[in-house]
């Protein structure tokens, strides 16, 4: 996060790993009505305290950890999966955490932390929920509540569902879609007044998302996946198509592609495939995905054959 064009105004980069990150631009009105917005959706029944797991420096980290915290006047302390959640929770009792995909697993190793609590609100945003979180949720050890956000740097806050199991997801009370509701397969479009532009641009009148949905009514739809070359490990932004020509120097003349599926911990990952049956290409490509940045690195590379989905 940093100011930006106007004093009226605060810049926060898209949470890509690659390529150029892409600065939107947010009044202090906007920001302030999200964050009033997330003061009645996650922390109508009080708290006492914000843990964080999510980088300020991104428009869901400033929120949960700045803003929020500012707006309640209540404690925050960051925190991260090398730390053990009883040093930031000590002294709280009716916390809210906000997550990352990777946070489930460190919360589900870390019962005793969160045993002394009255209750506790788990807040989830940037990403694919883990496979197993709603095992992690109800193993839970007091009283959770679960409030997911679905949104964007570009778009902020665009709905909300409170079960980690569920398909069907809430518009905020801001926002309304630009396409009829006919439960047929496309595109996310909306209209809110919280949308975000870019420098030198003016603020778009509506914004068409990289999800794919159903829209099931006047303020609820289905997600049934996001566009193919995009895939959220952990809650930062992967474009695929940008890892794969990393690769390609390593694999000159073979098809590489990319098959991205859920992660237990990250949330999604993903698979590089190579179109060949070369071990030595393999081997070499295997060999430049390893010097990749952690964050980019494939689960796997491996060769294409006809059982390959």
């Amino acid at each position: 996060m940093s100011t930006a064009d106007t004093l009226d105004e605060l810049a926060f980069a898209t949470s890509g790993s690659t390529g150029a990150p892409i600065s939107w631009l947010r009044t202090r009105d906007q920001v302030d009505a999200e964050t009033r917005l997330l003061a009645r959706l996650c922390a109508s029944g009080g708290i006492d305290g914000v843990v964080t797991y999510a980088p300020r420096e991104h428009l869901y980290g400033y929120l949960m950890g700045v803003a929020l915290p500012e707006h309640l006047r209540v404690p925050v302390r960051t925190t991260d999966l090398l730390s053990s959640p009883a040093d930031a929770l000590t002294g709280l009792h009716r916390p809210l955490i906000a997550a990352l995909p990777a946070t489930f697993a460190h919360l589900a190793r870390s019962h005793p932390a969160l045993t002394a609590l009255d209750r506790l609100v788990l807040v989830h945003s940037s990403a694919a929920l883990p496979s197993g979180a709603a095992a992690v949720l109800a193993a839970l050890p007091v009283e959770t509540r679960f409030v997911e956000l679905f949104g964007s740097t570009e778009t902020g806050l665009i709905a909300t569902r409170d079960d980690p199991a569920g398909t069907t997801w809430q518009l905020a009370p801001d926002v309304t879609f630009t396409d009829p509701a006919d439960g047929t397969p496309g595109p996310l479009s909306v209209r809110s007044p919280r949308l975000a532009r870019q420098s030198g641009h003016a603020r778009p009148r509506h914004w068409r998302t990289g999800d794919v949905v159903a829209v099931t009514g006047p303020r609820t739809f289905r997600w049934l996946g996001r566009r193919g070359e995009i895939v959220k490990v952990n809650g930062r932004r992967i474009e695929l198509d940008d890892v794969l020509a990393r690769l390609a120097p390593a694999a000159p003349g073979t098809r590489l592609t990319a098959r991205a599926h859920r992660d237990p911990l990250r949330g999604e990952w993903f698979t590089v495939v190579a179109h060949t049956a070369d071990p030595a290409v393999l081997a070499a490509v295997r060999d430049h995905s390893r010097a990749l940045p952690a964050g980019l690195r494939p689960r796997a590379v491996e060769a294409f054959t006809e059982e390959t989905p």
